[in-house]
């Protein structure tokens, strides 16, 4: 008997609902596109992004550190 009282609101209440469940899994599953310059800085793997370029150069300076400390080392010995 409940169950017949809900037939009306939930025939209402269906559509809205099947509206919104479309919306939240098309969104999530839509790809976007790297069109946006602001997406690149956020990325280290982009060698052409600033954040890319920092890393770049800061593994270098390590690099050069290192091979100055073995230099060093070596002269030492």
């Amino acid at each position: 008997m409940i169950g017949y009282r809900a037939v009306p609101y939930l025939v209402v209440a269906a559509p809205p609902v099947i509206v919104l469940l479309t919306i939240l899994i098309g969104g999530c599953s839509m790809t976007r596109t790297f069109s946006e310059p602001t997406d690149s800085a956020r990325f280290y793997a982009n060698a052409n992004s600033p954040a890319g370029q920092g890393l770049t150069s800061e593994l270098d300076r390590r690099a050069a550190r290192e091979e100055l400390r073995r230099v060093i080392d070596g002269a030492q010995r």
